[in-house]
């Protein structure tokens, strides 16, 4: 059988390859506080997380660069340094520093510990010592990738059990590698000077992992006490992954799928939305719902209220369905008004306060449809179940939405209502059975939605397509996104978060059946584009992935899941009107690809890589097989008949 090779050369190709900018090649990725996830060489991502952690007496610990929305871990700009403060449930504080450069054939971080936070309250505090245990650099290895590591501490594999007890190291060093059981692939760690290391074996609630832990420190600290702490990581090995195979998957149906959407509802005044609607065909959309500024505006609406109407405007003149989400709203409105933090979730409206809060959402609905021609198809609290920033039990979501359903049909407002719209897919379809067997609360439900945030495994997946048929209305996916504490310091903002989006999204539409996707966000909130103090809009490497993916999908087409042979390929197919899209996601090594009966004849493929992105034409044979570039997402695209 032929391959078809991928040649990174513009003359090989009727559309030369763009660049995707200046951006250096990406030798690693990190979460929000600059803790290591992975480290990228030769097209190998090889997940592991690496962190600073503080301990104290009792075997209390936290990390120093925790993977939360909560911690207020600052970025400079874009590059990679980090700094914050963690708060511990003892009343203490810790500052961290954090910073990685490219260090030649690796990374290198220059960290430091401080002891205590940016001012210390009183004299007492600043001249008693800090009761720590222990400060250390933790590295955490998946078992699942790891197992079968030779250890050179131990001049060993990485144990396979855990034996009379999970430790399998102790004793002092400046460094250690691992060497994969091919011998290709290794990983070196060295730092500063010999220090105390610790290695075990770890299997708790969140993790199963091998534990290699660098003690920085040990005892008490005193305030402002600085630990610094320098290291190296390289990832080094060449290779060709095993060729994958795909096929439809068992059991599963095409399904109609209208094409994938996009969120309008945080800052809406940036150029990026007309750059991105400009480039990505839209299936459906949802708009905020500015209680606050409506309230206080209605006679004269400002230039942000103004901005979403036309964009409610848009979305309805082009045909496209749409929701409208309300999120929080002014603080007399609550029943424990001015006794919390704002952004505190599960907040309820006052009972006394509903009539206003019911005349809020028709007055505005009625302004839209009145002065802008649009009306939302959906109406939906954002996140009703955990509460951002409104709260319901899934009993008092029914009578919700039994109660506004009432109002908006005695206003003459056709809107019906998003039953869910929840903020994770994990177990989450249970919030919405009681709304579900209400026949009244149905008669006001116009779809079901859900958020993906944090993923969630196939069978809760398949649980919320299971009710969307139990009750006969449309899935969506109302934010589709992967990590939602990513905005705190634009994490985001790597082609590796890319990829993992990617995998994301067509991991839904295997495990799934929903009508649409809608991503977060079409703005800079999350953003797929930069925009610069002059307002100019440059595309990123996430972009031109999501361009392809979603422009290159046709709108009001049937979705197939399709499954793979290799776990880091995934792939899903479209048709409509005899046209094929065919869509593989590689996110590890260059590998050749077997595309079985799926795809024959003339196509069109695009090819999107971490440097490049461009298309040609060509020719396949049945059963042909094709090659994939590294980290790629690679797009056949059949003419109609």
């Amino acid at each position: 059988m032929m391959r078809l090779p991928f040649v990174c050369l513009a003359l090989s190709l009727s559309v030369p390859l763009a660049c995707l900018g200046n951006d250096p090649v990406e030798r690693a990725s990190f979460n929000s506080a600059g803790g290591l996830t992975s480290l990228i060489t030769n097209g190998r991502e090889l997940p592991f997380e690496a962190f600073l952690e503080v301990a104290y007496p009792g075997g209390v610990a936290r990390s120093l660069q925790p993977h939360d929305q909560s911690t207020p871990v600052t970025r400079d700009g874009l590059e990679t340094k980090w700094t914050g403060t963690v708060s511990f449930p003892n009343g203490n504080q810790m500052r961290m520093e954090a910073a990685w450069k490219d260090a030649g054939d690796g990374l290198r971080f220059d960290g430091v510990v401080i002891a205590g936070g940016a001012h210390a309250p009183n004299a007492w505090v600043r001249n008693h010592p800090l009761r720590t245990e222990l400060v250390s650099y933790v590295i955490d290895l998946p078992r699942e990738t790891f197992e079968g590591w030779t250890f050179d501490l131990t001049h060993s594999p990485l144990p396979r059990v855990v034996g009379s007890k999970p430790d399998f190291y102790a004793g002092r060093a400046a460094g250690f590698t691992l060497t994969d059981p091919s011998g290709n692939w290794h990983v070196k760690a060295s730092w500063d000077k010999e220090r105390e290391v610790e290695a075990r074996q770890v299997w708790n609630r969140e993790k199963r992992v091998y534990q290699v832990r660098i003690v920085l420190s040990r005892g008490e600290r005193k305030w402002d006490e600085r630990t610094p702490f320098t290291l190296s990581f390289s990832l080094a090995g060449q290779g060709q992954a095993e060729a994958v195979a795909l096929a439809p998957a068992a059991g599963s149906a095409p399904y109609p799928f209208d094409g994938f959407g996009g969120n309008l509802c945080f800052d809406t005044q940036t150029p990026a939305i007309e750059y991105i609607l400009d480039r990505l065909p839209m299936a459906w959309g949802r708009v905020e719902l500015k209680a606050g500024a409506w309230i206080s505006e209605r006679e004269n609406p400002g230039p942000a209220l103004k901005r979403d109407f036309e964009l409610m405007q848009r979305l309805e003149k082009a045909g496209i369905p749409w929701a409208l989400s309300i999120w929080r709203l002014p603080e007399t409105y609550y029943t424990d008004a001015n006794r919390v933090p704002p952004g505190t979730f599960g907040r309820r409206i006052s009972e006394e306060k509903w009539p206003d809060f019911l005349e809020t959402i028709i007055s505005f609905i009625l302004y839209a449809k009145k002065h802008y021609g649009a009306e939302p198809d959906f109406f939906s609290f954002n996140e009703p179940d955990l509460g951002v920033d409104i709260g319901f039990t899934a009993e008092t979501h029914r009578d919700a939405i039994k109660r506004i359903g009432r109002h908006f049909l005695a206003n003459g407002i056709a809107t019906k209502q998003l039953l869910g719209d929840t903020a994770n897919p994990r177990d989450t379809h249970l919030y919405t059975l009681p709304t579900a067997q209400d026949p009244e609360a149905m008669q006001h439900v116009g779809a079901i939605s859900f958020h993906s945030w944090f993923a969630a495994s196939p069978a809760q997946y398949r649980a919320w397509s299971e009710v969307a048929n139990w009750i006969q209305k449309p899935l969506i996916v109302g934010e589709a996104g992967l990590d939602p504490g990513a905005y705190r310091n634009k994490s985001f903002d790597s082609y590796s978060y890319g990829i993992r989006e990617m995998a994301h999204m067509i991991e839904i539409l295997r495990d799934t059946t929903p009508r649409s996707l809608l991503y977060w966000q079409y703005t800079e909130d999350y953003g797929l584009v930069r925009v610069d103090d002059q307002g100019n809009v440059s595309p990123t490497g996430r972009f031109r992935l999501m361009e392809q993916l979603v422009a290159r999908t046709p709108l009001g087409a049937k979705a197939m899941p399709l499954t793979t042979s290799q776990k880091d390929v995934l792939a899903v197919a479209f048709e409509k009107d005899g046209a094929k899209v065919l869509h593989i996601l590689n996110r590890g090594l260059a590998r050749s690809c077997d595309l079985g009966s799926l795809l024959s004849g003339a196509v069109t493929r695009h090819i999107t890589t971490e440097t490049s992105s461009g298309h040609d034409e060509a020719s396949l044979s049945p059963g042909e097989s094709v090659e994939l570039p590294a980290r790629s997402l690679v797009t056949f695209v059949t003419r109609s008949r």
